[in-house]
């Protein structure tokens, strides 16, 4: 299968919050869409925390874009796109959270939207989380700290409760990485 060829681009949206490209591209059979919008953002780094007693961190937020209160992984922005990403991660964790934990574990690499979005999300296995004081979040920020035994997520999971896509899928990433470093 051939790659559409990208003709031209402009940034009808470029600032601090949001870039947004449009291209014209060719298609392998000729044909051009000039009208094809595409996202640019920096990678994000999120992290699938237990506590010793086996709690997930999770936060809670309002999220403009659906209008309610989230249910999610701790997760953000990369200050940097070409930052590392076990270090951002990590620092997004302790900001948001208040917490940190001695290792973080790769998971992988999840691709946000691949028809609109450029970036992707680092996800990071964190075990035996402690916390650190107090969260450092940034000016337009309000979260509240959860911490839920597994079985309570699964059911949160169930009846839709938690159903950003990244972190649901992060949450059974993160859990299979436990059971399997348990032999279970």
């Amino acid at each position: 299968m051939q790659h559409w060829r990208r003709i031209k681009s402009h940034y009808p949206i470029d600032n601090r919050w949001v870039k947004l490209r449009q291209d014209v591209c060719e298609l392998p059979d000729g044909r051009m869409i000039d009208d094809y919008f595409v996202l640019e953002e920096n990678d994000v780094g999120s992290v699938f925390a237990l506590t010793p007693d086996q709690k997930l961190v999770m936060v809670e937020q309002y999220k403009h874009g659906v209008g309610k209160l989230v249910l999610e992984l701790p997760a953000g922005f990369f200050e940097a796109q070409t930052g590392d990403p076990v270090a951002e991660s990590r620092r997004e964790f302790i900001e948001e959270t208040g917490y940190d934990a001695a290792e973080y574990h790769y998971l992988g690499k999840l691709s946000q939207s691949p028809t609109r979005m450029t970036n992707y999300i680092y996800l990071y296995l964190a075990l035996d989380a402690f916390p650190t004081g107090t969260q450092h979040l940034d000016e337009n920020e309000a979260i509240t700290v959860r911490l839920l035994p597994m079985d309570e997520v699964f059911a949160k999971i169930a009846s839709g409760e938690i159903n950003a896509v990244a972190t649901v899928a992060g949450i059974y990433m993160g859990w299979q990485a436990v059971q399997a470093r348990s032999g279970g």
